[in-house]
């Protein structure tokens, strides 16, 4: 057994192209990679060419199979591979028509003595998904009828993520290659696989097993730059093929080898550039402020999902004077890239801070005032209160004029932004402690809390409204009592508004759950970042708003086999047994705990009126349920 590092994939895909060729080779062959490598993309990207092969010898009098992808994740047993395999499978039999599939399972399983089969289409026979039980599908790759053409190729990815017992699944594989043409590729992360074996009392080793088994071995040297390069023109994005280069070299620059966070910094790119106002892409240089934004979007993206809480202070500084060393170290990093593509100061085009707020709840706030902001664009001149801002550089008369204006607009309660109303009153309150007005600090406090309530009310799903965006000024009084009063009622609106679009976003999570989905499709459900906080909803509590009878009903309506799935979920979700990974829950999704609790007697009451498996899949959610709560 030998095994081979690759670079580029080269050798990989050319030994791949000519294992699928080989007649019975009796022998797997594994690719093994970090997690997040790109070891799925790669296999995906392969498979998709081996398709097109298919598809250009196709023969209609027989069935072409096409290579079967399966991943373990979360799968507890050989039956569980198997039901994957026909489901994968079905789709491929019928699309020759049942005829054929039955002659087909007719050879393969040599049943012809046993079944009534309907190959003359009356309507008499046996159903197509009855023939093909578990061993007839195994049946479809071992038999060498010649009414079923193309390579028989089996894919089996996130081995270390499944929970059937090692030997038993390799010797399940074992049985495929020994007695078939069929071609087999096993994907994981060998470490974690060995790790997880070397816990398991197997009778025979993993050495031993991989010994017997395996015939080549190849560790993925992936091409970042490459797959990134790929995702970019594969998106068809314009923004992002413009300035494909760009993009690339920052993400190595960044050395954080992680593919599912540049595929989040493409779609961040591609939201924020919506969600800028209608026409700014008609100023003169929209296409120079377009590369400033890309540059440091994708700084800040995958700076903030790597982790880096230092993101925070870069560029934050002036040119002059350097902040903080992390501040260096991030700058060392992408500097040179910065200067080869002739790229401005974040300040100049959208600075880092507002960039980071995006990318931590998904919305650019105030964007019409952001693109205002930009020097780059240089689209507006100044607003009211940002000259009464500068009062210190105005003559009296405009000074009277833009203080009788703006304390006309304050006091009448017609500002729409929070931070605008916070800027207006620190500016009164500060001309008031300076002894250049006579107003009454009480009742500017009371006058900007009640516009600020009023903005709350009147745009009750809007959060940008009602944040601190200072504008690039520093908010005048800010240390005064009276200040913090106006921002601790801004903030307090602003986070029940949040925490109101949380929960109406989890109970619509929840409305997609339907028959047919995978353990992967409902932590989909969750994958959203949420507008709080960095984290994703799948971090918080998920069940507490939702009714837990509604929630019992809806569960008990799916089927078995989803219930297997959510059960799964739970599983992974709580690091419960048999998860295959040691976690803590974490203090939010500890919440969950009475209204699981709840859900749970729920569920057993239901079961009490059930039967069978019906019965069986039910009280599993239920345990499951009740391990999670002991955990807590």
């Amino acid at each position: 057994m030998e095994e081979k590092m690759i670079s580029g994939n080269t050798l990989l895909t050319a030994y791949l192209n000519e294992y699928i060729k080989m007649t019975k080779p009796q022998f797997a062959v594994m690719i093994t990679g970090k997690w997040g490598c790109g070891k799925t993309y790669y296999i995906d990207s392969i498979i998709s060419e081996w398709e097109k092969d298919k598809e250009k010898d196709d023969d209609e009098d027989c069935i072409q199979l096409k290579p079967v992808y399966v991943s373990v994740y979360g799968m507890k047993s050989i039956s569980d591979v198997v039901r994957q395999i026909k489901t994968k499978l079905n789709p491929v039999l019928y699309s020759k028509g049942v005829k054929i599939a039955k002659k087909v399972a007719l050879t393969a399983l040599q049943i012809l003595a046993k079944s009534k089969l309907d190959v003359d289409g009356d309507g008499t026979g046996e159903d197509l998904n009855t023939l093909l039980d578990a061993e007839g599908i195994l049946e479809i790759f071992k038999s060498d009828s010649s009414s079923i053409k193309g390579n028989k190729i089996l894919v089996f990815d996130d081995l270390e993520r499944g929970q059937i017992p090692m030997d038993e699944f390799f010797g399940f594989v074992n049985s495929i290659v020994e007695h078939s043409n069929s071609k087999v590729i096993l994907i994981c992360d060998e470490e974690k696989l060995k790790a997880s074996t070397e816990k398991d009392d197997l009778k025979v080793k993993y050495k031993d097993f991989k010994e017997k088994l395996i015939g080549q071995t190849f560790s993925l040297e992936v091409d970042y730059a490459q797959i990134a390069a790929s995702f970019i023109n594969s998106s068809r994005e314009k923004v992002l093929t413009d300035n494909l280069k760009l993009i690339v070299d920052l993400f190595v620059a960044s050395k954080c080898e992680n593919l599912r966070i540049i595929k989040h910094c493409l779609l961040d790119i591609v939201r924020l550039l919506k969600q800028l106002p209608d026409g700014v892409e008609k100023n003169a240089n929209y296409s120079v402020f377009v590369k400033n934004v890309v540059a440091y979007l994708v700084i800040t993206s995958i700076e903030d999902r790597f982790g880096n809480k230092d993101i925070e202070g870069f560029q934050s500084y002036n040119f002059l004077k350097k902040a903080t060393e992390e501040a260096r170290i991030i700058e060392g990093k992408y500097l040179p890239i910065l200067e080869y593509h002739k790229l401005y100061h974040s300040t100049y085009s959208i600075p880092v801070h507002t960039l980071l707020t995006f990318v931590r709840t998904g919305f650019l706030y105030a964007p019409e005032r952001v693109v205002a902001g930009s020097r780059l664009l240089m689209s507006r001149s100044l607003t009211n209160w940002e000259k009464l801002w500068r009062y210190t550089s105005l003559s009296n008369d405009d000074f009277l004029d833009l203080l009788r204006s703006e304390k006309e607009r304050f006091y009448k309660k017609e500002l729409e932004y929070a931070f605008e109303v916070a800027h207006v009153a620190g500016i009164l309150l500060s001309l008031e402690k300076r002894g250049v007005v006579k107003l009454s600090r009480k009742y500017i406090v009371g006058i900007a809390k009640k516009n600020i309530a009023q903005i709350h009310k009147l745009y009750p799903t809007d959060i940008t409204r009602l944040a601190m965006d200072d504008h690039g000024y520093d908010f005048r009084d800010s240390d005064s009592s009276e200040m913090n009063e106006i921002f601790a009622l801004a903030s307090s609106l602003m986070q029940k508004q949040e925490k109101d679009s949380e929960e109406e976003y989890i109970v619509k999570a929840w409305d997609q759950l339907k028959a047919g989905m995978t353990v992967s499709e409902i932590e989909a459900l969750f994958d959203q970042t949420t507008p709080t906080r960095r984290c994703s909803y799948s971090m918080m509590n998920i069940f507490t708003q939702v009714n837990p009878q509604n929630m019992a009903e809806k569960i008990v309506s799916l089927p078995n086999a989803t219930k297997d799935e959510f059960a799964c979920f739970l599983v992974d979700r709580y690091y419960l047994k048999g998860a295959g990974i040691n976690g803590t829950i974490s203090t939010e999704m500890k919440n969950d705990k009475e209204s699981l609790k709840k859900i749970s007697d729920h569920l057993k009451s239901k079961a009490k009126r059930l039967k069978l498996i019906d019965k069986e899949q039910t009280l599993l959610i239920a345990s499951k349920m009740d391990e999670a709560v002991g955990k807590m």
